[in-house]
C-alpha cells in the first residue's frame, strides 16, 4: 500500500473511531465506551436536573447546591441506561465555608461522573459504570483527576480516602446505580 493510502486509511479509521465517540450516540451493538476528556467539555450543556442543597454528610459529600448533568436521556420504558450515557455531578460549595476536616474548600465546584462504559467493566461493582473526578483547569478545560472502579489509592471521593463509589451506588441497583430520583428510569 502506497503511503497516501496508509494515510487515507488511517483517516477514515479515525473519523470513524471520533463519530462513534459522539455521547455515546451511534455506538456499534454491543460496544464499550470508553469517555475522553473531549466528551466531558460541554457537560454544562447537557440537560440539568437540579438535586436541591446538600448538607455536608462526609469530605464525600461536601455541602452546597447539586447538579446532575446527562448526556442523553434513556428511552422511556427502558430498564437501564445505555452504553454511552454520561452523568456529570456539581456541587457548588461556599468557598469560604471550611470542609468537613477544618480545611479551606477546594476552588470551583466538587464534580464527579459516572459514564455507562458498559461490557463487564466493573462486573463486581456497579455493573458497567466507571467512576471520575473531574477538575477545571485554569484555561478553562475540564480535566480528569482520576478515573476507574473506584478511586485509586491516595485518592477519594471528594477528598476521602476511604470513600468509594461502588459502596453507595450499589444501593441503587432498582435504577441501574444512579441514585438521582429525577432520573428514576420507571418515570421517565
Amino acid at each position: 500500500m502506497t503511503r497516501s493510502r496508509c494515510t487515507l486509511a488511517l483517516t477514515l479509521t479515525l473519523v470513524s473511531l471520533t463519530a462513534c465517540q459522539g455521547h455515546g450516540r451511534d455506538l456499534p451493538e454491543g460496544e464499550p465506551f470508553i469517555a475522553l476528556e473531549r466528551d466531558f467539555q460541554d457537560f454544562e450543556s447537557w440537560t440539568r436536573v437540579d438535586l436541591s442543597v446538600r448538607p455536608a454528610v462526609s469530605e464525600a459529600h461536601t455541602a452546597g447546591v447539586a447538579h446532575e448533568y446527562v448526556n442523553q436521556l434513556p428511552k422511556a420504558g427502558t430498564k437501564t441506561f445505555p452504553v454511552g450515557t454520561m452523568l456529570v455531578k456539581t456541587v457548588e460549595h461556599d468557598p469560604s465555608a471550611p470542609t468537613a476536616d477544618g480545611k479551606p474548600a477546594q476552588k470551583g465546584p466538587d464534580t464527579f461522573a459516572m459514564v455507562k462504559r458498559g461490557g463487564s467493566y466493573n462486573a463486581s461493582g456497579s455493573k458497567g459504570w466507571e467512576w471520575f473526578e473531574l477538575r477545571r483547569r485554569d484555561d478553562d478545560s475540564l480535566g480528569i483527576v482520576w478515573r476507574g472502579v473506584n478511586p485509586p489509592s491516595g485518592e477519594g471521593y471528594g477528598g476521602d480516602p476511604l470513600g468509594g463509589c461502588n459502596s453507595c451506588h450499589e444501593k441503587a441497583t432498582r435504577n441501574d446505580f444512579v441514585h438521582a430520583k429525577a432520573l428514576t428510569l420507571s418515570q421517565l
